[in-house]
């Protein structure tokens, strides 16, 4: 009887795990380096629970600065390196949200959702308030070995997820 106990505890521990590493696998789906729409290159990385994106380059290999910051004395400040999107959250089904999105181009910070829409693709999008008063843009997972990638700045792999 302990024998059969103690196996079907086993075997439950096996399922327990065998799901929880596939969620983390699912979930992991969104890192990698993407283009966004106006030619920056993001870097999407696993940051504990949530996941986080940084400038890693752009498709003309031009150094872009913060110009539009809020802040006047950010201003001056190279954009590579710097993380634009924080705390997006899995919430299955190739679904993230819960975060916020920086947006460069006009210095504001938006709240974030993003939608695995293809291997490749990703659906990110920033609101204000409610969903429906966003904008979306269509990212396309690019090669992080890329020209004007700048491989100093890419997120190290943590806990063996690849980048």
């Amino acid at each position: 009887m302990k024998h059969a106990l103690f196996c079907l505890s086993l075997a439950g521990t096996l399922v327990f795990s065998t799901q929880a590493a596939f969620a983390q696998s699912a979930a992991d789906a969104i890192t990698g380096v993407w283009e966004t729409k106006s030619g920056g290159y993001v870097q999407i990385y696993r940051q504990g629970d949530v996941f986080a994106g940084r400038i890693v380059g752009s498709n003309d290999g031009k150094p872009r600065y913060d110009k539009n910051n809020p802040d006047k004395a950010k201003r001056d400040q190279r954009l590579l390196g710097q993380d634009i999107l924080k705390g997006l959250q899995y919430e299955g089904d190739k679904a993230y949200g819960g975060g916020t999105i920086y947006d460069p181009n006009n210095g504001k910070t938006y709240k974030a959702k993003a939608e695995l829409t293809g291997p490749d693709t990703l659906d990110a999008r920033g609101y204000i308030g409610v969903s429906l008063i966003g904008k979306t843009q269509t990212w396309h997972r690019i090669d992080p070995n890329s020209e004007h990638v700048h491989g100093e700045t890419l997120s190290k792999p943590v806990g063996g997820a690849s980048q």
